[in-house]
C-alpha cells in the first residue's frame, strides 16, 4: 500500500504500468458505462461516445484518490491550473485508451465468456446482496434504474472481461529470455576503475601576442555581439498584502474563534502495521499463524511483505488522519488496539492490517491558537485592503488615469524609481518573467514618443501586482572597436590558450598509448589515486568512462574531455570488472524490466490504435 502511496505523491499525475490503470475502469465502472448522457459527450472513438457524465464521475473518482494521497497537500495543489489541467487529459485519455482497448478485444474476437463466470460476477456483487444473499428484486431494480435489460447488462460485463482478458494475457506473455537475464545483469554490475591527470591552462599562453588585425577580424565577424544594449528608467510601484498595517482586537479574535471551533480540533489519528502479499493462499496462510502467534506480526511483515517501506519498520506504516484512512481498511473495522484484520484485496495485491494505536481527537483552548487566529485575521483583513486598492487602481486606469497618483497618496504607498538598467541587470523586484516581458516589449511603447507616460496595471498571482510607466529609454548602440579592443584580446588569448592546451593534451595520449610517459612527465603532470565508477554515478565522466573499449592485457586505455572549469582531464581506464548481486537484488532488477517491457508493449498497442482511430474531441467548456 505505501508503495502506490509513495508512487502518487512523487509524481502528482502518476501515470502506472498501462494494464493497472485500465483495469481500474475494467469492472468498476460497468453502471456508469451502461447509464451514459448522449446528449452530452466528451469525446467519440471511431463513433463510440464518451459521456461527458462518465467523464464527471472519473474525474471525481481521480480527485478523491489524490485527496486521500496527498492528504493536506491536495488543497495546495487543486486550485493549481496545470494540475487540473493535467488531471483532466489524465482521466480522458485513460478512458480513450479503455474504448480502444474493448474495441480491440472485440475485433479479435477474443475468449468467449462463460456463462457461469457471468452468472458468478453478478450473484456476488455486493449491491445485488440482500441478508449475504443474492436479491433478484434488487437485481432488476438496478436494471430499471440504469434503463437497461438483462440481456445488455450481460454484454456490457462480457465486453469488460474480455478487455481484461486481453490485458492480462498481454501481461502474462511478457518475459526475458535466460540468456538476455544474464548479459542485463553482467551489464548492470559492470565498474571500472579509472585515474586521472588535469592539464590546466598555462597562464603564460595569457600573455601571446594578439595583432591590432586579429583583433578587428574578431570584431567585424562579431559586431552584433559588441553593443551598449537598450537601457531603461522606470517608475513603479509593486501593490501586496504587506503595504498595509493591519490593527487586530480581543474580540474579533474570540468571535473568529467562536464562529470557526470545528477548525480548531485535531482529528483522531491511528497507526497501523500491514502485511501485503501478491497471492490470496498465501494471505490466508499468514493470517491463519497470526490467529495462533499474533506477537509474530513484526517478523512476518520483516520477512514476507512485498511492500519495500513498511516491510523494512516491521509492517509500520505510520499514523494516518481518521478522514485520510483507505476505505479498504475502514471497512475492516479495526478498533481496538492490536486487533489484526481479515485478508483485505488492496490494488490486485492482498492486506493484513493491525490496528497498532488510536490518538483521540481534541478541542483546542482558545489561548493555545490565539496568536494563529490573529495572524489570520491580519491576513484577512490585509488581502481585503488589497482587493479593494486593486479594483480602484484598476477601474480608474481605465475612466481617469489622472487619479493614480492621488489614490497612492491616500494609502501611503510611495512611487519608486529605478536607475537604468538592461535586460542583465534589472532590478531583483522586477525581475519577474511577465514583467521581464512587459518592459522589453518594444510594441508596448513608442521610444521617440512626446505623449506623458502612462501607469500599466499587471496583476500577478500570490496576491501581488505592479503598477509601472517607463519613464526613459535608451536605444541599443553598437560599440566602437576601440572601446572593447582590450575584451577582444583578452577573448582570443582566452580561446588560443584552450586550442593550444587541447593540442598538447592530444600529444600527451598519443605518447602514453605508444608506451611512452616522457611528454607526461616533462608536463608535470601526474595520475590521481584509482576511482571505482559505476553505471549508477552520476558524474558528469560516467557515460565518457563507460563508453571506452575494454582495456587489453597490459595496455590501458585513454581518453580526454573537458571539465567546468576549462581543464582538459586525461582519463586512464585501468580494468573493467563485475560485482555480484544477490538474489534479492537481482529479482528486483528483472521484475523491473519486466514491468518496463509490459508497458512498452501496451503504449506500442496503444499507439498503434490511436493512430489507426478516429478521436473527435468535443468542447465542453459551457455544458
Amino acid at each position: 500500500m505505501t508503495k502506490y502511496s509513495q508512487a502518487r505523491l512523487n509524481r502528482i499525475i502518476v501515470k502506472f504500468i498501462l494494464g493497472v490503470i485500465i483495469l481500474s475502469l475494467i469492472l468498476s465502472t460497468i453502471s456508469i458505462y451502461i447509464n451514459r448522457d448522449f446528449e452530452k459527450y466528451i469525446a467519440t472513438v471511431n463513433g463510440e461516445k464518451i459521456s461527458f457524465n462518465l467523464f464527471k464521475k472519473m474525474y471525481f473518482i481521480e480527485r478523491e484518490k489524490q485527496k486521500k494521497i496527498l492528504g493536506k497537500n491536495f488543497f495546495k495543489f487543486s486550485h493549481n491550473e496545470n494540475f487540473t489541467k493535467e488531471t483532466y487529459n489524465y482521466v480522458l485519455s485513460q478512458l480513450i485508451n479503455n474504448v480502444l482497448l474493448e474495441q480491440y478485444a472485440k475485433n479479435m474476437n477474443y475468449l468467449e465468456v462463460n456463462d457461469n463466470t457471468i452468472k458468478k460476477i453478478i450473484y456476488n456483487s455486493p449491491i445485488f446482496q440482500k441478508n449475504n444473499k443474492f436479491s433478484k428484486e434488487r437485481y432488476l431494480n438496478y436494471l430499471t434504474s440504469i434503463n437497461s435489460t438483462n440481456h445488455e447488462y450481460i454484454n456490457i460485463i462480457k465486453k469488460k472481461i474480455n478487455t481484461e482478458n486481453l490485458i492480462h494475457t498481454i501481461s502474462k506473455s511478457n518475459f526475458i529470455l535466460k540468456k538476455e537475464e544474464k548479459n542485463i545483469i553482467k551489464l548492470l554490475s559492470q565498474k571500472r576503475i579509472i585515474k586521472k591527470a588535469i592539464v590546466k591552462i598555462d597562464p603564460s599562453i595569457y600573455k601571446k601576442n594578439i595583432t591590432n588585425q586579429e583583433a578587428q577580424i574578431y570584431f567585424k565577424k562579431n559586431q552584433d555581439n559588441f553593443y551598449i544594449p537598450e537601457k531603461f528608467k522606470i517608475n513603479f510601484v509593486e501593490l501586496k498584502t504587506d503595504n498595509f498595517k493591519i490593527h487586530c482586537e480581543n474580540k474579533e479574535i474570540y468571535d473568529w474563534y467562536i464562529r470557526n471551533i470545528t477548525q480548531y480540533s485535531t482529528k483522531e489519528k491511528r497507526r497501523y502495521s500491514i502485511i501485503q502479499v501478491k497471492n490470496k493462499q498465501q494471505a490466508i496462510s499468514i493470517l491463519s499463524r497470526l490467529h495462533n502467534t499474533p506477537e509474530d506480526f513484526s517478523k512476518i511483515a520483516q520477512e514476507q511483505s512485498t511492500d519495500p517501506i513498511s516491510s523494512k519498520k516491521d509492517g509500520d506504516i505510520g499514523w494516518i488522519s481518521i478522514d485520510l484512512i483507505p476505505d479498504e481498511i475502514k471497512h475492516a473495522n479495526l478498533n481496538k488496539k492490536n486487533q489484526i484484520s481479515d485478508v483485505i484485496p488492496f490494488h490486485n495485491e492482498f492486506l493484513i492490517v493491525k490496528l497498532n494505536e488510536t490518538q483521540i481527537g481534541t478541542q483546542k483552548k482558545i489561548y493555545e491558537v490565539f496568536d494563529s487566529i490573529k495572524k489570520q485575521i491580519k491576513q484577512k483583513k490585509s488581502l481585503d485592503l488589497y482587493n479593494e486598492l486593486k479594483n480602484k487602481i484598476s477601474n480608474n486606469l481605465k475612466n481617469d488615469p489622472g487619479k493614480i497618483e492621488r489614490i497612492l497618496k491616500e494609502n501611503n504607498i510611495l512611487i519608486q524609481e529605478t536607475d537604468w538598467f538592461d535586460k542583465k541587470s534589472i532590478p531583483k523586484v522586477l525581475n519577474i518573467p511577465i514583467l521581464k516581458q512587459f518592459i522589453f516589449n518594444k510594441k508596448l511603447f513608442q521610444k521617440d514618443t512626446t505623449v506623458k507616460p502612462q501607469f500599466h496595471f499587471i496583476v500577478l498571482k500570490k496576491n501581488q501586482s505592479f503598477l509601472i510607466k517607463i519613464k526613459k529609454f535608451k536605444n541599443k548602440e553598437i560599440q566602437h572597436f576601440e572601446n572593447v579592443k582590450k575584451n577582444i584580446i583578452k577573448k582570443l588569448r582566452f580561446i588560443k590558450a584552450i586550442k593550444e592546451t587541447k593540442k598538447k593534451s592530444e600529444e600527451i595520449i598519443y605518447d602514453l598509448t605508444q608506451g611512452r610517459k616522457k611528454l607526461f612527465k616533462q608536463s608535470n603532470l601526474y595520475f590521481t589515486d584509482p576511482e571505482i565508477i559505476s553505471r549508477y554515478d552520476l558524474s558528469a565522466i560516467t557515460s565518457i568512462v563507460f563508453s571506452l573499449p575494454h582495456p587489453q592485457k597490459g595496455k590501458k586505455i585513454y581518453t580526454l574531455y573537458n571539465d567546468k572549469n576549462k581543464n582538459f582531464i586525461i582519463i586512464s581506464l585501468e580494468k573493467v570488472y563485475n560485482t555480484n548481486f544477490s538474489e534479492k537484488e537481482k529479482n528486483v532488477i528483472l521484475e523491473y524490466l519486466s514491468r518496463h517491457n509490459t508497458e512498452i508493449i501496451f503504449n506500442s498497442i496503444l499507439k498503434d490504435l490511436r493512430e489507426k482511430s478516429i478521436i473527435k474531441y468535443e468542447n465542453i467548456v459551457n455544458k
